[in-house]
């Protein structure tokens, strides 16, 4: 694949973190990916885009002023890996635990593969045990010496 075609593929990424992600527009990315397009979420979600769709959506209502910031974007042929950080306030429902207003934040990392110039495949691997950790849905782990907000048993 040539740098061009890697270049186009990470502008492709770059608007679909801007639109679906950082302006909460869920239906607005459709044409960045691709009629048969595969989702490797591990929750049970809908098959394709709807999928994705659902993720989107659950996310901007728990947290609806979250700010996506890319930390890398790597282009290998037809494959775009981002690395980014996140932060919100928890102020929408997530996983039955109420609004706390708590800022939080959390790292994903994206594997997008490309056909045609569209997003074909997505895996995702995102930070949920600290950010469920954050918002109080899990409990905190306790590390030896009581470490980072922890304390330690007695």
């Amino acid at each position: 694949m040539s740098d061009a075609a890697e270049q186009k593929n990470k502008r492709v990424i770059r608007e679909f973190t801007r639109i679906f992600k950082n302006e909460h527009n869920v239906d607005g990315v459709n044409h960045l990916f691709d009629k048969n397009f595969v989702h490797h979420f591990r929750a049970p979600l809908p098959s394709g885009f709807e999928g994705l769709r659902q993720v989107g959506i659950m996310m901007n209502g728990a947290f609806p002023d979250v700010v996506v910031k890319e930390e890398d974007l790597v282009a290998s042929g037809d494959r775009v890996v981002e690395r980014s950080s996140a932060v919100a306030t928890h102020k929408g429902s997530m996983m039955g635990e109420k609004p706390t207003n708590k800022r939080v934040a959390w790292s994903e990392i994206h594997i997008y593969l490309f056909k045609d110039g569209k997003v074909c495949e997505h895996w995702a691997e995102i930070a949920m045990m600290e950010l469920l950790q954050q918002i109080g849905v899990l409990p905190e782990l306790i590390q030896a010496g009581g470490a980072h907000g922890q304390q330690a048993a007695g």
